[in-house]
């Protein structure tokens, strides 16, 4: 193995843990992370018992053993000590009263009553005031282990000992149930985290088992299950399940509008197929205008169509594509102005604009908002008998400011029931489906949705003066209003 290979193991041995536990599932990432963290305070508590307990202990020996050493104290001052002093506390081990040469003047029963206990190193700590622990005899046998505190009255000094032996017989009892007790605990609690985890997540498995089927069977009437349970995987499933019903329904009027595409673009296609080997039979002495003008009738059906479904197609993807304040008045009045060889003639009726008053400004797509003065021109013209009126005034909706655009023609009309179907893509009024007048069926529908990307509406009605024809309105918000 060259150096190279080594370094790239190295390498890869600091990422291996990270892989590692990016391959683990989420029920064992979060077993493994609940049962460290319970480790960890099992670990701390087990280390936190111990310590308390062995203070707890200690504090016992060490207020007896003071206890003693103040009533032998007494007896010392008062000169009242026998050769034999008796403890007046339990737990404690020996006692010895020395002089200031460290001879012992009485002690305990049992005690030694010639050799001091303690080293001379160790009285003089014990004199100071502090408290000893020591091992009688070498360090590391099982001799026994003492703890030691002193009072002095004059030059004498009273020296107390207490046996440990049972602070650390409990703390190893301790010890060991927690060396016992703790891994068992731990074991506990991953089986009981594991279990917890797959009964929690089960919801979710059900989730994922749902979406593989509907990945395999499609959208139709499948839906994900959604658990009893108010918490957040239900919400979740009901979010999910919310936006499958609109993916299906945007799906459903995908295929309903392409079909509805490819039927319309079939008509001028055959049409201008008939027509081209219809002119293949002609010959060079033939008359084609009539032909060609039919051609180009076909054509320009076709080119309308076109831009409308481009027009749709931009509409449904991005929406309106800027913002900017569009001054109306002026954009009706130029687009009306456009009119002036129609069939029929076209007036219109605006705010008019000063330097201090523009008019009313519309805070959208200005190129739009033209295409919606278009369509509804375009519309009543192609119906209209005599004559086309549009007309302009702001007008407030629901405590909203507002303008309000009005078309209107003499035309046919078109029956109450059928006025909110007209603005479905490539629905035509029955009077109307034949293909002679020109229209696609995309106009009206591009119109609403326009209208509903400024935050405003439409509406098919009839004329406000009584007589026949229709009247189309729409209602925008005034710059953002």
């Amino acid at each position: 193995m060259n150096s190279s290979e080594a370094a790239r193991l190295v390498g890869r041995g600091l990422v291996l843990p990270r892989e590692w536990w990016a391959r683990q599932s989420l029920r064992a990432r979060l077993t493994l992370l609940a049962t460290a963290l319970f480790s960890i305070a099992v670990i701390t508590g087990a280390v936190l018992l111990l310590v308390l307990q062995r203070y707890a202990l200690t504090r016992v020996l060490d207020q007896n053993a003071v206890q003693t050493a103040r009533d032998i104290a007494r007896q010392v001052r008062t000169g009242d000590v026998p050769k034999v002093v008796q403890p007046t506390t339990g737990g404690i081990a020996a006692v010895q009263v020395l002089d200031r040469n460290d001879s012992v003047l009485a002690a305990s029963q049992g005690t030694d009553r010639t050799v001091s206990l303690l080293t001379p190193d160790q009285l003089a700590e014990v004199r100071g005031g502090n408290r000893i622990e020591f091992t009688s005899g070498d360090e590391g046998s099982s001799a026994p282990r003492y703890r030691a505190v002193a009072r002095n009255v004059g030059s004498r000094t009273v020296v107390v000992l207490t046996d440990i032996y049972r602070v650390d017989d409990s703390l190893r009892i301790l010890t060991r149930a927690a060396l016992i007790g703790g891994p068992l605990a731990v074991l506990l609690m991953a089986a009981a985290t594991y279990a917890s985890v797959a009964l929690a997540l089960r919801p979710v498995a059900a989730l994922r088992h749902g979406a593989a089927d509907i990945t395999a069977a499609g959208l139709a009437e499948q839906r994900l299950p959604v658990p009893r349970a108010q918490d957040e995987i239900h919400r979740l499933a009901v979010t999910l399940n919310a936006m499958l019903d609109r993916i299906d329904s945007a799906t459903s009027r995908q295929r309903t509008f392409v079909g509805d595409a490819a039927h319309e673009l079939r008509s001028p296609l055959a049409s201008l197929r008939v027509q081209l080997e219809v002119g293949q039979r002609l010959g060079p002495e033939d008359d084609w205008t009539g032909l060609v003008d039919d051609v180009l009738v076909d054509v320009d059906r076709l080119d309308r169509l076109v831009e409308d479904l481009l027009s749709l197609a931009r509409l449904d993807e991005t929406g309106t594509l800027r913002r900017e304040a569009v001054p109306l008045a002026e954009l009706v009045t130029t687009v009306v102005g456009g009119y002036g060889q129609a069939r029929v003639p076209v007036t219109v009726t605006t705010p008019v604009p000063s330097g201090d008053h523009p008019g009313p400004a519309v805070d959208g797509d200005p190129d739009a908002l033209r295409r919606v003065v278009i369509n509804l021109v375009n519309n009543a013209v192609r119906y209209a008998a005599t004559a086309v009126d549009v007309d302009l005034v702001e007008a407030a909706r629901s405590g909203r400011p507002g303008v309000r655009l009005g078309v209107q023609d003499d035309g046919p009309g078109i029956p109450v029931g059928e006025r909110e179907r007209v603005f479905d893509r490539f629905y035509r009024v029955q009077e109307s489906r034949s293909r002679d007048t020109g229209g696609t069926g995309l106009g009206l529908p591009i119109v609403r949705d326009i209208v509903r990307n400024h935050g405003g509406r439409v509406r098919l009605t009839d004329r406000a003066d009584g007589h026949p024809g229709l009247r189309a309105e729409v209602w925008l918000p005034l710059d953002g209003g």
